[in-house]
């Protein structure tokens, strides 16, 4: 199936030891949703359990349902188990996830989410022989039962570089989860998901990523992203709390923009930010969810009172100022962000 898709995996010598390098690290973080996992992982045993150049990993965030016996059944013996000692929140389980790999392209597949069958052929050829950091694939949503719900845009005709990725990441967070993949070496050298921003920390990163970097857009639905009411995303729209996120991550992610496209550039995340409120709020309404319909309409008017006049760049990631924050990569440095 050509050299990219070799069973052989390179040796290579680091210091006295020798380890296989890997061409693929899928990692699985999961808090409590056993019941979803084996649809989960039963795909992902089925393309890459099999190839020698391929590590899957479950993380499991100290959960109180019995993870490790759906590993030992589903995985069959391909997948490795890892549980915090106590329980680390979503974002800093993410960044562990990334901490136990060794893979060259690092998949952060939730344990409620589901990839379709061709994904890591389809994503790998798409970064052979190119320049990005990141692929990303369209996404199918489905619900508790896997009914689909509907399915992510069509950002560009076919596979290939997404020349205004940046400029739409900017403004809203276009890419699900379970449809991204990263280079490693993109993790080493600009580091990992912020634990400061719990529900837009993944936003933050692939903004950072796309202003580093071309993003391939893998023009087919591969991937599946759960919505139901047992997930963190659906916990903070109740509250309103994911709208109130999104304007301090705008703030944040502004610092990778160009300083005089910034009020701009935030300026549209707002308008974005009252649009996806009040989707939210009707589709609450629908179903009769009155406190989470309300809490979406209040956060977005609030949003509409901001609009004219932008978020203020977050000091802490201005890329082009002396202040901006750091986090620590993988490989131990200090990568500014």
């Amino acid at each position: 199936m050509g050299r990219h898709l070799s069973r052989n995996a390179d040796m290579v010598q680091r210091g006295s030891e020798r380890r296989e390098k890997l061409r693929w690290s899928v990692v699985v973080p999961v808090h409590n949703c056993a019941h979803f996992l084996p649809e989960t992982l039963a795909e992902v045993v089925e393309q890459l359990g099999g190839r020698d150049d391929a590590e899957i990993i479950v993380v499991d965030d100290a959960s109180t349902d019995d993870v490790a016996s759906v590993v030992r059944t589903v995985g069959r013996g391909t997948v490795r188990y890892e549980r915090n000692p106590a329980n680390l929140g979503a974002v800093a389980t993410f960044n562990r996830c990334i901490e136990v790999s060794r893979g060259e392209i690092v998949h952060i597949l939730h344990g409620d989410d589901t990839v379709l069958p061709g994904f890591y052929v389809a994503m790998e050829l798409a970064l052979e022989g190119s320049p990005a950091l990141t692929a990303m694939c369209r996404t199918r949503h489905i619900d508790g039962e896997g009914r689909t719900l509907h399915e992510t845009r069509r950002y560009r005709e076919g596979t290939g570089i997404w020349e205004g990725a940046f400029d739409a990441f900017a403004v809203s967070n276009r890419v699900r989860a379970p449809g991204m993949v990263v280079r490693r070496a993109a993790y080493d050298a600009f580091g990992t998901f912020r634990t400061d921003l719990p529900h837009a920390a993944d936003w933050e990163l692939w903004t950072r990523m796309a202003s580093r970097g071309p993003v391939v857009f893998v023009d087919e639905i591969l991937a599946g992203y759960r919505k139901h009411g047992e997930s963190d995303t659906s916990r903070r729209m109740t509250s309103g709390e994911n709208i109130r996120e999104r304007v301090t991550a705008i703030g944040l992610i502004s610092g990778h923009v160009p300083p005089r496209r910034r009020r701009a550039t935030t300026r549209k995340a707002l308008a974005y930010s009252v649009v996806y409120a009040g989707r939210s709020a009707l589709d609450m309404a629908r179903r009769r969810e009155w406190r989470a319909a309300l809490a979406q309409t209040r956060e977005g008017a609030r949003c509409v009172l901001r609009a004219p006049f932008g978020v203020g760049c977050d000091p802490r990631t201005d890329a082009h100022s002396g202040d901006a924050s750091v986090i620590r990569s993988r490989t131990g440095r200090s990568v500014r962000v």
